[in-house]
């Protein structure tokens, strides 16, 4: 029998772990907390809760961009750019790339 936690984790720290294993950026800044270790720079906050990545191959399939071809600027896989498509498409409530591209023009991110 392994150890157990008496208490659960907050919220913002196991937001992240239903996440494929990532960890949000709130609980990589409590764990470097926790550590002693200063937050991370603040970022950019993108709408619909995208992360730089994403708004990066949002941007790229934007303009018309392939999953290869975002995948080579970007220094990717092709599978990787896909998932982060589907990351996009989710949070922002979308199942096209017009429609993706739609929101990006409405969020000014192509700019």
């Amino acid at each position: 029998m392994g150890w157990r936690r008496s208490t659960p984790l907050p919220a913002h720290i196991t937001k992240g772990s239903t996440d494929r294993g990532k960890l949000g950026h709130d609980a990589v800044d409590a764990v470097l907390a926790a550590a002693g270790h200063a937050a991370q720079t603040p970022r950019q906050a993108w709408p619909a809760g995208l992360s730089d990545r994403e708004v990066d191959v949002l941007k790229l399939i934007s303009l018309g961009g392939t999953n290869r071809e975002v995948a080579e600027k970007l220094f990717i896989s092709p599978k990787t750019v896909g998932r982060h498509v589907e990351n996009i498409y989710g949070k922002i409530g979308v199942t096209t790339r017009p429609a993706a591209t739609l929101f990006a023009m409405q969020h000014h991110l192509l700019s």
